[in-house]
This record gives structure tokens, sequence and C-alpha cells, in this order.
């Protein structure tokens, strides 16, 4: 609140609470959310919403997607001790677009940004919307989500209510925020969308331990698997919209597709060399026995541990 005094803004004690949030669409970057406002306002303020109704509302939604969003004052609301409760019902836009390079794995961070209006006949100063000085008993994150009901498939992994001022030359602006940040079973998308990739990469890498007689046999394996891939890689991107980036699944597949490359290209030129079998690397270490290892057993090894590589580093890029 000194904050906001500082500013120059009219500090209004404002908390909320989200009762329900559904309809969750990464393709949409969307989410439907339920909940109530309660705010504290200047008793010259209060006077004017109650006589108005919600239409005359002292905030409004930043990242709402829906025009004819649902607001309603609730009944306990009393503008003789300037209270003032909404309850609103509507759909908000995914803030944070940058969220979703770990895709499927990562967490999910959702956020309804409240604002004060600025254009307020009934003052001539704006409008800083801050923690209810009167519920300071109230964890913000608590009673943010407190009565929260999820969809099916999400777990809670935190919550924030942050009251944000920006200072410009001349020119203060509050927010709001209710944050919460949700997670997905990193099993279930395992199973889901990295198994069949790596059971398909796997019958790859090991089509080199065929002999050169069963020509024919290994060089339809990469053709087919590649195809294999891009149906998978289609299936996994219907599910998503067009970011301007890869993310960690997106790059899993690249590195499968050139890996399908590498070992059709192997295959045809081992069809005309018959070079691929000759051995090209003797270990001789402390802890192994003297062993010999052929081309395509190199390009096998090279591919797993490229694997684990891209792997690590694009969990971390």
């Amino acid at each position: 609140m000194a904050q906001a005094k500082q500013a120059g803004l009219i500090p209004v004690g404002m908390h909320m609470e989200l009762e329900r949030i559904y309809q969750v669409s990464i393709a949409e970057q969307s989410f439907m959310a339920d909940g109530f406002i309660s705010m504290n306002l200047p008793k010259q303020i209060a006077n004017k919403i109650a006589n108005y109704g919600p239409e005359n509302k002292c905030f409004t939604f930043e990242n709402s997607l829906d025009v004819n969003q649902h607001l309603s004052i609730l009944p306990y609301s009393n503008s003789a001790d300037s209270k003032i409760g909404y309850e609103f019902t509507g759909k908000f836009a995914m803030v944070d677009h940058q969220q979703h390079r770990r895709n499927p794995f990562g967490r999910l961070k959702l956020e309804v940004i409240v604002a004060p209006t600025c254009s307020l006949a009934y003052s001539r100063q704006k409008v800083a919307l801050v923690f209810d000085p009167e519920a300071k008993e109230l964890i913000g994150s608590k009673v943010l989500v407190e009565n929260l009901e999820l969809p099916i498939g999400y777990a809670l992994v935190d919550s924030k209510l942050q009251s944000r001022i920006k200072q410009w030359p001349g020119v203060s602006y509050s927010w709001l925020v209710a944050a919460i940040t949700l997670s997905t079973s990193a099993w279930a998308s395992f199973f889901r969308w990295v198994l069949p990739l790596l059971v398909v990469m796997a019958i790859v890498i090991m089509a080199p331990s065929l002999g050169s007689r069963y020509f024919e046999a290994r060089i339809s394996i990469p053709s087919a698997s590649l195809l294999t891939l891009v149906f998978l890689h289609d299936a996994y991107r219907s599910d998503l919209p067009s970011f301007p980036y890869l993310t960690y699944l997106d790059r899993l597949y690249l590195y499968s597709y050139i890996v399908c490359l590498v070992m059709f290209i192997l295959f045809v030129l081992d069809a005309f060399h018959s070079w691929s079998e000759r051995p090209v690397l003797n270990i001789n270490l402390p802890f192994f026995v003297i062993k010999t290892i052929s081309f395509e057993q190199l390009v096998q090894a090279l591919c797993v541990i490229g694997l684990f590589l891209v792997a690590t580093v694009c969990w971390y890029a």
C-alpha cells in the first residue's frame, strides 16, 4: 500500500479465490476459470458500484478471451462497509508462450490478471489493486486455491497472488495476478509420447546387426521407421499450436530423423562397397578384453550415445 501511495495511486484492497480450472487447451493457449473477487473499496467508489451494478466495476481482466464474460455481484456486498464481492466465469489466455519448451514434460503456468480501470468518473486518481489490509491473516496463496477444483490429469504445484505496480515517468499502473502452476504425470507423458519413439529408434539402431546378405530387410527398416516417426510426430503436434521454437520432443524427433537417414545411407553404401563390416577400432583397456569393432558397430554406439546427449542437452537448452 505504501508503494501505491508513493506512486500517486488509490490503494484498493482485494483478494481472489479460484474455485475451478477446466477446459485447459494448449492448442488454443487458453483455459476456463471460475472464482470470486472481494474488494475493500473507498466508500465513494463502493456507493457508485452498488448503485450501477457489475457493469460499473472497478477492474477488468487483462487476459480475458471472453467478450461476454459472466460477472455478478455477490449477495454479501454492502456499500455501507465498502465491501464489494464479484463472482466470475470466463475464458483466459495463457500469457507465457515460452513455457512449452519442455513439452510434453515441464509445468504449466496459468494466470488470471486483474487490472484497475483507469477512466473512473468518480475519482481523478488511478486505482492500485493491493492485498486487502483487513485480510492479512489470509495467506495469498492459500486463499487463492483453498477450494480449487482441477481438471483430471493435472496436479497443483504452486500458487501465488501477487500485486504488481509499475512506474514510468509520469505514469503508474498496477495489476493483481493470480498465478497457479500445474503439472502432469511425467510417467504418463513418457509412456504416451517418448516410449514409442524409443522403440522405433531401437529397431533402427539394431538394424545394422543384420548381415549384409539381408540387404532388402536392412534397407527397408530405416525408410519404414522414418514413416512411422512422421506419423507419431504429426500426432504429437496436432495437440499444439505453431510455436516459433522447437519443443523438447521436437528435438528428439529431429535427431531420430537424422539417425534414420544415416542408417539408410550406410546400407546403400555397404551394398556397393561391402566395407561396413571391416574392423575399424581395437579396444584394449584394463577393464575390457581386446575387442574389434566394425564400422557398423561404431555407428550403432555413436547413435546411442548421441541420443543420450541430445536428450540431456535439449532438456537444459
